[in-house]
């Protein structure tokens, strides 16, 4: 586990990247519970990559999009900095909570 905390903080110092914790007491504040990713193509259009336990769901449809990009703005907000986000990292590396 050490290795791995340390490797997100390399990460986090990379120049073209962004690390930010949804810590898990942020609760009901946290708008989504599956990984996802929103793609955008070079023509402007907006994809949604969902996977559950179960399956995959690639959606197409900018009417379905839109929400899944919306939450995932509401979570970057909510989310701490990262700054922060390392100082936790860092915290659980020391074995402190």
């Amino acid at each position: 586990m050490g290795d791995q905390l340390a490797r997100l903080v390399d990460f986090a110092a990379l120049p073209n990247t962004v690390l930010q914790v949804a810590p898990f007491d942020m609760g009901d504040r946290r708008p989504l519970s599956l990984p996802l990713y929103v793609l955008t193509t070079p023509s402007r259009s907006l994809l949604s990559y969902a996977e559950s336990a179960h399956r995959g769901q690639l959606e197409r449809e900018t009417a379905s999009v839109v929400p899944l990009l919306t939450a995932y703005h509401q979570l970057q907000a909510e989310a701490l900095s990262q700054a922060e986000s390392v100082a936790m990292i860092n915290q659980l590396r020391k074995g402190t909570p």
